[in-house]
């Protein structure tokens, strides 16, 4: 009988593959037949990376749309295709750069609710096409810009004159580069990112993720030891029990069935468990019913 791979997975990505590579390499040491992300991170970054396999792939929307922290060392006085040293320079900066009191006023200046313009070197999709697929081709593409939050933004002496250690607390969507790009602008002299890595999703830290092996069998075990199970998902969402074999059996089956006390909004969704925990998919609450919006069938 097959192994049944259903769970979270936080792994450390090393620098170089993709997050797609990662999700490739799991799902060949496994033999899972769905793998999937919560989240990209660039071939050059490092750092934390959610992956989903097997039924947890329909769970993937409900964890928490929460903040992510980054930390790593940004370049001053360049300005370059892919907003990190990784690309083309495009402009350098000739004249002085800024000294540390002003690199941190306009750091924390950019705190706060604002819109973002994604990289032009980017995963995000402008008319059914990728942003970085369009720039390859020469094609210049603006993305429209987005409303991203930005808790934190801390900077820090790096090793040279140029270099900066900084560290930034982000919403979900936010695109650092955008944001080192942006302080660049305002400070009047360009600024890229030299290295990136996240060390935190939420209540994930990079310190409890499993560092992938280069061999398929080292890989494959350490997936088995770091793998989050269904029931133990941190889900954004409140829980309810379904205490009768009855009500279980329906909801399972697709159906709605009656479980909630007092009405609350409609639409809310809910986590759906039997008596012992076991995680058996995602309700909608309508009225004093709870309808099936996702059931996880027994693998």
């Amino acid at each position: 009988m097959s192994e049944d791979w259903d769970g979270l997975l936080p792994i450390d990505k090393p620098a170089g593959p993709t997050s797609h590579d990662l999700v490739a390499r799991v799902r060949t040491a496994t033999g899972a037949r769905r793998v999937g992300h919560t989240g990209t991170l660039d071939p050059p970054a490092t750092g934390l990376l959610l992956l989903v396999l097997g039924r947890a792939t329909r769970l993937a929307r409900f964890l928490p749309d929460a903040p992510k922290t980054y930390l790593g060392e940004l370049a001053l006085g360049v300005t370059t295709a892919t907003d990190d040293l990784a690309g083309e320079v495009v402009r350098r900066h000739d004249g002085p750069l800024p000294d540390l009191d002003a690199i941190r006023v306009a750091a924390a200046a950019g705190c706060g609710r604002r819109l973002q313009t994604p990289p032009a070197y980017s995963a995000r999709h402008v008319d059914g096409k990728r942003l970085y697929r369009m720039a390859r081709r020469g094609v210049a593409v603006e993305a429209p810009p987005s409303e991203v939050t930005v808790d934190r933004f801390d900077v820090a002496a790096g090793p040279t004159a140029d270099r900066f250690a900084y560290e930034i607390v982000v919403s979900a969507g936010t695109y650092v580069r955008a944001a080192v790009r942006d302080l660049g602008a305002v400070l009047g002299c360009g600024a890229a990112v030299a290295t990136l890595r996240r060390t935190e999703i939420g209540p994930f830290d990079v310190s409890s993720a499993i560092v992938p092996p280069s061999s398929r069998g080292d890989l494959c075990d350490a997936v088995r030891r770091g793998l989050i199970p269904l029931d133990a998902m941190p889900l954004a969402l409140p829980s309810l029990t379904l205490p009768s074999a009855t009500q279980i059996a329906a909801f399972r089956a697709g159906r709605a069935v009656i479980a909630i006390e007092a009405e609350p909004p409609d639409a809310r969704l809910i986590a759906v468990r039997d008596p012992h925990g076991k995680l058996l998919g995602i309700g909608t609450a309508s009225g004093v019913e709870l309808k099936p919006r996702v059931v996880l069938a027994d693998p």
